[in-house]
């Protein structure tokens, strides 16, 4: 699982690196370039590193084409629904969208997301503590690790199952 995520994080990472072969700057229809890099919410940067990909190709971007997709791009993206599911997949926000539901929404998701991860965090050490318990024999070492794994196991159901406070007028 642990490997299955760790692979899913680097194939992630290499999304934001732009970069185009010679044939791809050749080809390419730069208005439908900018609509995919602004529905993938990509750094509007992005068209910088094409312009310099695409110079070893001798192949000059057309920005202005490329700009008016990105901005029809990003009127998909910035969608308030779309707001939750970016920041809940901890994908980095370019601030490209005008949109206060957009914002709302992402905050909400990053927390998701930031909650997820830190469960997954208390998860692995909470196991790393298992194991340390299991194979020592020390009796102090024990009670300490024991603690440790019982603050962790806390915070852990804390997060899980956070306080709901009501404000009542009576």
């Amino acid at each position: 699982m642990n490997r299955l995520i760790i692979g899913a994080l680097m194939a992630s990472s290499l999304v934001g690196c732009a970069s185009m072969t010679p044939e791809q700057c050749q080809s390419a229809n730069w208005h439908d370039v900018g609509y995919q890099d602004g529905k993938d919410g990509n750094d509007p940067s992005i068209v910088d590193d094409y312009t310099t990909d695409c110079l070893e190709a001798n192949v000059v971007v057309n920005k202005s084409q490329w700009q008016q997709g990105f901005k029809q791009g990003t009127e998909v993206y910035c969608s308030a629904d779309n707001g939750y599911k970016v920041g809940s997949e901890g994908r980095t926000y370019y601030n490209v969208c005008h949109d206060e539901q957009f914002l709302k929404n992402y905050q909400l998701g990053k927390k998701e997301y930031q909650r997820q991860q830190r469960l997954m965090s208390l998860d692995s050490q909470i196991a790393d503590l298992d194991n340390q318990m299991e194979a020592t024999s020390d009796t102090k070492k024990y009670n300490k690790l024991r603690n440790r794994r019982k603050d962790l196991a806390h915070e852990r159901s804390q997060l899980l199952n956070p306080d709901i406070n009501f404000n009542l007028k009576l």
